[in-house]
């Protein structure tokens, strides 16, 4: 009787064992599964053409530092010279996101009706230049009436020599336009095929160390803020999926640049293979910072009706100039970024 009871209880006890080692492995199975979902989610393999300029450094930063490791895309980022270049590959679709600065943007969407911005993640007050010559003797705008002017067209570059020559009641019309490429606007001026250029950076750094005295460099500083800006196609609900994972990065990166500058220089250094003096030459001009607002509306419909109404009749008329800012991943991502009241 008593063996029986015993063997009775022994019984119990390894079903009871049994039964709690089913339950941990089970607890184990479930923890691993939870862990991956959170920490190994799939990842979306994109490709980003970015504009080869420090007005880039957050993507250049988020590269160097990983910054999209634990977000859901796997990011693969191609060089191009320019927001147009970029804003083209978005829309040949060989790539999924791109930068474009909102000139840039502006003039797109009076053709384009099939892309949106996502994010603006960088402002500059000071990133166009008017660069001439010193033995030319232009000391103003108003001085430039009948010159030959270097742009390169559909872009900052042509928008803020507009805003330039209108402050002298000019128009576009006073003076002669010759279009380059960003690459080829120093090229022209050095060889006197124009008496003004209006470049970028770096190129407008490049000029000063080629040519030092010879040329004068007009203060234009906070006529004209531009920004640079995540675009894509009109985004389904996947891509707005891969547009917030982007912008997480950036988010990384944003944060970064702002605590760890003298780092975050030296990256850029590194990814531009530039000197340090330019990078001291063009970051104060710098805000980096993620948002959408009311005054990145405004900006970018002055200049789309600049561009229809100054020169471009080619244009439609612009239209809901709204539906170009698509908030649902910045919302996501940092809510506070969105201020929209149009």
């Amino acid at each position: 009787m008593h063996g029986g009871k015993g063997d009775l209880i022994l019984h119990e006890k390894k079903i009871l064992a049994s039964a709690i080692w089913v339950l941990v492995i089970i607890g184990v199975v479930i923890c691993y599964f939870c862990v991956k979902a959170f920490t190994g989610q799939d990842k979306y393999p994109i490709t980003i053409a970015v504009s080869k300029t420090p007005l880039s450094t957050p993507f250049y930063v988020a590269s160097a530092i990983n910054a999209f490791e634990n977000t859901c895309v796997d990011v693969n980022i191609v060089q191009v010279t320019g927001g147009q270049a970029a804003f083209a590959k978005v829309m040949s679709d060989e790539v999924d996101f791109s930068t474009s600065s909102d000139s840039v943007i502006a003039f797109q969407s009076l053709t384009s009706r099939d892309f949106v911005t996502h994010a603006m993640f960088v402002q500059s007050d000071n990133d166009v230049k008017l660069i001439t010559r010193t033995d030319d003797k232009i000391e103003s705008m108003a001085d430039l009436k009948g010159k030959r002017v270097g742009v390169t067209k559909g872009t900052s570059s042509e928008y803020i020599l507009s805003t330039l020559l209108a402050i002298e009641g000019l128009s576009m019309n006073d003076v002669v336009i010759k279009n380059y490429q960003p690459e080829a606007l120093l090229k022209g001026f050095s060889q006197h095929e124009v008496d003004a250029i209006l470049p970028w950076e770096p190129f407008g750094f490049q000029a000063l160390q080629l040519l030092n005295k010879k040329i004068k460099i007009h203060d234009t500083k906070s006529l004209s803020t531009l920004s640079f800006n995540l675009i894509s196609k009109t985004a389904d609900s996947a891509l707005v999926e891969k547009a917030k994972c982007v912008i997480q990065g950036l988010n990384t990166a944003i944060d970064y640049i702002v605590s760890n500058p003298e780092a975050a220089k030296k990256i850029v250094i590194a990814e531009l293979e530039v000197a340090p003096e330019f990078i001291t030459w063009v970051w104060s001009d710098y805000i980096f910072k993620l948002g959408l607002n009311d005054a990145l509306i405004l900006n970018i419909k002055s200049q789309a009706i600049w561009a229809m109404e100054a020169q471009l009749e080619q244009f439609e008329p612009v239209y809901n100039t709204e539906r170009i800012l698509d908030s649902r991943a910045l919302l996501e991502v940092s809510p506070g970024s969105v201020n929209l009241s149009m």
